[in-house]
């Protein structure tokens, strides 16, 4: 994620040991950590609600477009045409009986 190498590093815990002190600079490196892990925690739930939430509206989409289709295809032009519409079955099976 970062491109953080070794001499960095060296100059981060210098100036850290320099500004914070060495007394107080390993509860200040455990506190960061629980802040890095805290911030990860909630990066990697929101992530994962957002999939959730794109999934379940995809699903939604793909729903509505098979409906679309199928009305389509109830009311196409060849089968208006060629009497088999599903309101011409229905009427014709209420007349044979």
């Amino acid at each position: 994620m970062f491109d953080i190498g070794f001499w960095e590093l060296t100059i981060i815990a210098v100036i850290g040991l320099i500004v914070i002190g060495p007394e107080r600079l390993p509860k200040f490196a455990h506190d960061a950590g629980r802040f890095v892990s805290k911030i990860r925690n909630f990066i990697h739930s929101a992530k994962d609600e957002l999939e959730k939430e794109l999934q379940l509206k995809q699903l939604n989409e793909l729903q509505k477009n098979i409906n679309h289709i199928d009305d389509l295809m109830k009311h196409a032009p060849d089968r208006v045409i060629l009497g088999q519409s599903d309101d011409d079955k229905q009427t014709d099976k209420q007349i044979d009986t």
